[in-house]
């Protein structure tokens, strides 16, 4: 019997080669192992799909899924949470690199949290060789940026995600 994955992670790329291998590894690299991550390439010209084929053959957590048309940015972050099985969700771009801990400390959370369906956490920004970045601050410290999210109950929650989505400009 096939059991869904705790947590799925989508990964939406277009001609993506110059990073997408170091974010893979940082995904596969996660202390939580019970995760499904789900490439949808939307027909790369570079050798996105080469690195994509190389490691769903190396990790069978991995799904790799061509798209035969560039679909667009919006149809392809659809089609990766569309495709999801998990009971948790985390988009994830191709440049992103993730600590070691970060799907375990949010699935704690939001275990721990019933109420709790959105969690986020601190983020740093790095240039082109991984150098960390200085990130302007607001009052009180806290940093401007896009935090790495992950949704509790994709299901229940689409409508919620959507609605952000919409609003930050990610859905048309």
């Amino acid at each position: 019997m096939n059991r869904n994955p705790r947590v799925s992670v989508g990964v939406p790329v277009y001609n993506a080669e110059k990073y997408l291998r170091q974010s893979l590894e940082s995904l596969l690299a996660q202390t939580f192992e019970d995760v499904e991550i789900i490439i949808s390439d939307n027909c790369s010209a570079d050798a996105t799909e080469a690195i994509c084929r190389e490691f769903a053959q190396r990790d069978s957590r991995i799904r790799y899924l061509r798209q035969p048309e560039n679909l667009g940015a919006i149809a392809n972050f659809n089609h990766v949470f569309a495709e999801a099985r998990g009971e948790y969700f985390k988009w994830a771009a191709y440049d992103d690199l993730c600590e070691p801990t970060f799907l375990q400390r949010c699935v704690d959370v939001l275990d721990k949290n019933p109420d709790v369906g959105w969690c986020h956490s601190k983020s740093d920004r790095i240039d082109a060789d991984g150098g960390r970045l200085t990130v302007p601050s607001l009052a009180g410290g806290r940093q401007l940026g896009v935090p790495a999210t992950m949704l509790k109950d994709a299901g229940t929650l689409a409508k919620t995600a959507i609605r952000a989505a919409r609003v930050s400009g990610l859905l048309e």
